[in-house]
């Protein structure tokens, strides 16, 4: 029964960070992977890290890399979640709202290359000029 109690504890664990982290799921993880995956039709990687793996394993690589990233969120919101402060709800709070909206920044760059033919970087730069 202790098992059981046990399994049931961690699968309720697992599908509460799996609601928490649903942003990051949709935009850091998925959108920036199908959109990066599209967008390389009409440019190139711009981060030399991703590019190398890229070009050694394939587009498929990034979508195990994010996964990885995941896993180590994952492990970050057991860390935060067992602390039990007030101020750990809030880091993880925070924590998470940034990486979605990196996702959704990575989400527009790449739709923006795919329709516009240039990135967002690339109009912020020429702002800046």
């Amino acid at each position: 029964m202790h098992n059981a109690n046990l399994y049931y504890s961690q699968f309720e664990n697992v599908s509460d960070f799996l609601r928490d982290v649903k942003y990051i799921i949709v935009f850091y993880v998925l959108g920036d992977f199908l959109t990066t995956a599209h967008a390389l039709n009409y440019g190139f990687e711009e981060n030399d890290f991703l590019a190398v793996i890229m070009q050694n394993y394939g587009v498929g690589s990034l979508l195990i890399l994010k996964i990885l990233f995941l896993a180590i969120v994952y492990w970050n919101y057991r860390m935060l979640k067992e602390s039990g402060s007030r101020w750990m709800d809030l880091l993880w709070v925070m924590s998470r709202k940034c990486i979605a909206l990196v996702g959704l920044f990575l989400v527009v760059n790449n739709l923006m290359v795919i329709f516009m033919e240039c990135s967002l970087l690339q109009v912020i730069q020429t702002m800046a000029i």
